[in-house]
């Protein structure tokens, strides 16, 4: 009987291993694409002389909000 258990929680651990990694993998890649996609922004409105104000909702992530405005 302990065979047949053993054979049976083996694949889970596999799935839940995948699962685990392919998560971590994927919000690794999307914190590295919005921090090159910050980085461009920010310098675009440097280079055409805009204000912005840039917040920065979760930090695993790099989620964010950008507001670009013309400086008086």
């Amino acid at each position: 009987m302990k065979k047949g258990l053993h054979t049976s929680i083996t694949p889970s651990f596999i799935l839940a291993g995948l699962i685990v990694l392919m998560t971590i993998t994927l919000v690794f890649v999307q914190r590295h694409l919005n921090s090159i996609q910050i980085e461009s922004i920010v310098e675009q409105a440097d280079e055409r002389g805009f204000g912005y104000e840039l917040v920065i909702h979760e930090p695993i992530t790099n989620s964010y909000s950008f507001r670009a405005f013309e400086q008086e």
